[in-house]
């Protein structure tokens, strides 16, 4: 049985930031992750300013990326109903997920932080430690382990109900950026977030429900659909 202070299950973005924090107070941490080196997953991949100060804080290396200098929402139909958002404080980033990915995974293993991969089957508490799989006790466990954490289930701690399910998707199309902002249209059934990932690189992430395929679901989005006709997608998730 092996004794931790902190015990991190989930190693996205979101473990990997805790992992750095407690390595940066003395912690001793150790990340458990199922999935084998650099995760990807469909995802905005828009970094907002506080998002890189954060990064900064925690001495991760920014990923390379555009250059973000804030948000303009458009309908999917209508192209004259267009408002725009400059971010106040600085600018953002949009980068590849798997770079800033890299980026926090080296930080983390940089301060001494062990990730394992490790698929988590069970999660006890006990008197003064919590104990996983028969195989980690630790004082302190952080649930990183997304939307439908088996952390939170085996402790029965709830995160809350949403207003229903919905599904994502993204791909990367081979343009070269047509704003320098985060561009999201709204349509009856979702949003599609464009972000600008390099200068011949955007991502298109779609939010909707009810499940479909990309093409289909991009049917929604007539005005998007139209300006991306013909373009390569280099990427699906």
């Amino acid at each position: 049985m092996r004794r931790v202070n902190l015990a991190i299950v989930g190693g996205g973005p979101a473990g990997l930031a805790a992992a750095i924090e407690a390595r940066q107070r003395g912690l001793e941490a150790v990340v458990l992750e199922r999935r084998p080196g650099i995760i990807d997953k469909a995802c905005g991949e828009g970094l907002m300013p506080a998002a890189l100060t954060a990064l900064d804080e925690l001495g991760v290396e920014r990923p390379y990326g555009h250059r973000l200098i804030g948000v303009t929402y458009r309908d999917a139909v209508d192209e004259t109903m267009v408002a725009h958002g400059t971010f106040p404080h600085g600018p953002g980033l949009g980068a590849r997920r798997t770079l800033l990915h890299e980026s926090m995974r080296q930080r983390a293993t940089d301060l001494g932080c062990e990730i394992v991969e490790w698929s988590v089957r069970s999660v006890s508490q006990r008197e003064q430690v919590v104990r996983i799989d028969d195989a980690f006790e630790a004082q302190w466990v952080i649930a990183a382990d997304g939307l439908h954490s088996r952390v939170r289930r085996e402790l029965g701690i709830s995160a809350g109900r949403g207003t229903g399910t919905r599904f994502g998707l993204r791909r990367h199309f081979a343009i070269a950026p047509w704003s320098d902002r985060v561009e999201v249209y709204w349509s009856r059934d979702g949003e599609a977030y464009v972000t600008p990932i390099a200068d011949d690189l955007v991502g298109v992430a779609l939010l909707y429900n009810p499940p479909g395929r990309f093409g289909d679901v991009m049917e929604s989005f007539p005005v998007l659909r139209d300006r991306l006709r013909g373009v390569c997608a280099v990427t699906e998730a």
